[in-house]
């Protein structure tokens, strides 16, 4: 079943939806075949893949029977392709072994280079010997890869979005038999594919693409689809996360700045308030952020919220069994295009976070990355550890990959070399990244006396210098002779 208009108009659509990726050429992705790089070793007799486009972060499930097509030796790389049109949207990716849930090792592979396609290595649990099969599950995000269609939306007029996809699933290795289910958020208002021969069926939310038999390697051709999407495009564009470590206090202070910006279709015309108080439910229904909520320690005390243009803002915590639900509520929704800047703060026991290894100086720090918002993508984030004074040797852990690390001093008050500071730079990140990082770092018992003896010494500099000026004399000219 398909609802195209007329082939023209398909083509022209086609060539819109490539001039939105602007990493792939038309020559390139209408070539005939594309002959993968990596070894021939496997043969995926079924797979079945899900594209989820209910939120705005693509999600896509690839669960597929593999088999080992090896003569005489046990396999244990697995690779996965992703079209380099796309690399710079995937957020996160991830692969396990569909029967025991355990999780795979993934990497990105740099062996084998491919100007079309960027190939991630899945190591498997245990090698896999000639002949046999086993069953892997790979899930990846895709961020900023959907289009509001049309740009502009009425202030309660509901905005729609567009997406184009590859009917086949991506895969290094010839497959016997695939499907792909494409599910969205609510009724689907129109689809378009090529080559034109594709099996497509609608029901209801879904469509669905196959099954299709004999698929070769890297296979591709091009759908479109387009939907309603309800609520707004959280998009944070640049997060500031500071975190101080004071040993000598028992304390974790943190403080977090955001910039936000609603991604969703922009609004048509002016904002009314009248209309707003008129029709809230039309609001809801609409793309304006009509508040934001995060989560932050349980235990945590001191908290605070500011705007950084203003009071424009109500703010309320909730206390759950397991932590404190901060609920920002700007006075007015923030539609599509529009922007705000905030930060947060607290206090927190350091105790819960940090582990002391028996025996040795050595500490490890625990903390979260980023304190996520649901369905919300972070363009570029900055995230400031301050050890205490006299930490040395300090090495950051991290779960994933991060754009950079980098080892500095921070000088603050009363301190006399500096406090080693660990700066991570990371960019598109989601929720799944909402994991601990580790710091590590050797701090002695003598260094807890570096902070008293900095601020005895500074006491007895000032009493030193006030006796000394005490006993000086700064009278102009001798003294008056009494009669």
């Amino acid at each position: 079943m398909r609802l195209t208009a007329t082939t023209t108009t398909f083509v022209a659509t086609i060539i819109a939806a490539l001039s939105l990726t602007s990493s792939v050429h038309a020559e390139e992705f209408w070539s005939e075949k594309d002959v993968p790089i990596v070894p021939q070793t496997f043969k995926i007799t079924n797979l079945l893949r899900t594209l989820d486009l209910s939120k705005p972060i693509i999600r896509e499930i690839t669960s597929a029977a593999i088999q080992n097509t090896h003569a005489d030796q046990d396999q244990t790389d697995y690779y996965f392709p992703v079209d380099q049109a796309y690399s710079d949207n995937l957020a996160f990716i991830s692969a396990e072994n569909r029967k025991t849930k355990e999780a795979l090792e993934v990497t990105k592979d740099e062996q084998f280079y491919d100007a079309q396609f960027q190939y991630y290595k899945i190591k498997l649990a245990t090698p896999l010997p000639p002949g046999e099969k086993v069953q892997i599950t790979v899930r990846t995000s895709l961020t900023n890869v959907i289009r509001a269609f049309p740009t502009h939306v009425g202030q309660a007029e509901k905005q729609k979005f567009v997406f184009f996809g590859n009917p086949f699933a991506l895969t290094a290795y010839p497959a016997t038999k695939q499907k792909t289910t494409v599910i969205t958020p609510n009724s689907v208002l129109e689809v378009h594919e090529h080559p034109e021969e594709v099996d497509l069926v609608i029901k209801n939310n879904q469509v669905i693409l196959g099954p299709y038999n004999d698929v070769n390697s890297l296979e591709h051709g091009i759908f479109e689809v387009q939907y309603e999407l309800t609520g707004a495009i959280p998009h944070i564009r640049r997060l500031r996360r500071e975190i101080e470590v004071s040993q000598w206090g028992n304390n974790l202070a943190v403080e977090e700045h955001y910039n936000f910006v609603n991604r969703g279709a922009e609004l048509k015309g002016q904002f009314s308030r009248i209309d707003y108080q008129r029709n809230p439910m039309g609001i809801r229904e609409g793309n304006g952020a009509l508040g934001f909520q995060t989560k932050i320690p349980k235990l945590a005390r001191d908290i605070y919220y500011r705007d950084e243009i203003g009071n424009i803002s109500t703010s309320a915590i909730a206390h759950q069994p397991d932590h404190i639900q901060l609920m920002l509520k700007p006075r007015f929704p923030l539609f599509g295009g529009w922007n705000t800047t905030w930060y947060i703060g607290y206090n927190t026991p350091l105790d819960g976070y940090l582990r002391k290894i028996a025996g040795t100086d050595k500490h490890i720090l625990k903390v979260p990355a980023i304190s996520p918002m649901p369905d919300t993508t972070y363009e570029d984030v900055e995230i400031r550890v301050v050890l205490p004074e006299g930490a040395k040797n300090v090495k950051a852990v991290l779960p994933y990959e991060v754009d950079e690390i980098e080892y500095s001093t921070t000088k603050t008050y009363m301190d006399s070399a500096g406090r080693s500071t660990v700066t991570i730079l990371a960019s598109n990140l989601i929720e799944d990244h909402a994991q601990d990082l580790l710091i590590e770092y050797e701090f002695s018992q003598t260094s807890y006396l570096t902070k008293p003896l900095a601020a005895a010494t500074m006491l007895m500099a000032i009493y030193a210098t006030s006796i000394v000026f005490s006993r000086l004399d700064f009278k102009i000219g001798g003294s008056t002779l009494k009669k």
